[in-house]
């Protein structure tokens, strides 16, 4: 009993630290397009 429950939390850990990666990896890939854009619109009043 005692080992299905260590398992259960090391589980629950590793869930947790998937979705807080796959969040920093959303947050990563906004702000990498954000910037694109801003270059774009940098590039279009310089013309």
């Amino acid at each position: 009993m005692i080992k299905i429950c260590r398992r259960i939390e090391m589980n629950a850990n590793f869930i947790v630290m998937i979705v807080v990666l796959v969040i920093w990896i959303g947050i990563f890939l906004y702000l990498l397009g954000l910037d694109n854009k801003l270059k774009r619109i940098e590039k279009k009043n310089e013309s």
